[in-house]
């Protein structure tokens, strides 16, 4: 009789053990299931940020193609316009006295005044009537 009773207290302590296994068990597939949950709601995230940041690349690659192209198209511009004031130089003998004929007074003297540390400092000359120096040169003060 106790080795049926032994037996029996075995089968009962197993069944005990058992449950608290199966126990832990479902509660790590539990946590299981919510990480992956969370993981795969990081991941779409990640996947939407990818997108989202491939998509403004390629936005960002068409603007500087355009820019690009407006760039080049305002060099052209520049040259063609360069070509015809030289072309006109050479053809326009009153062009080319008016383009040759120097700056009135008035415009020399600005780019004859000191040059400016500051706007503070350059409120001063300006009123009194002194000339700007050139915008190549330093000043004496």
């Amino acid at each position: 009789m106790t080795a049926r009773l032994i037996a029996l207290l075995l089968t009962v302590l197993g069944a005990i053990w058992l449950v608290q296994q199966n126990h832990a068990l479902r509660s790590a597939l539990s946590q299981s299931t919510q990480l992956t949950h969370e993981q795969n709601n990081t991941i779409a995230q990640l996947k939407a940020q990818n997108a989202a940041a491939d998509e403004l690349a390629a936005n960002n690659e068409q603007a500087q193609v355009a820019l690009r192209q407006q760039l080049n198209a305002a060099s052209e511009q520049a040259m063609r316009r360069e070509q015809t004031i030289t072309r006109l130089l050479h053809e326009n003998d009153a062009f080319r006295r008016w383009y040759n004929t120097q700056l009135p007074d008035a415009v020399r003297r600005v780019h004859q005044r000191p040059a400016c540390p500051s706007a503070g400092h350059c409120l001063q000359p300006l009123s009194a009537g002194q000339p700007v120096s050139d915008a190549g040169q330093r000043s004496a003060n």
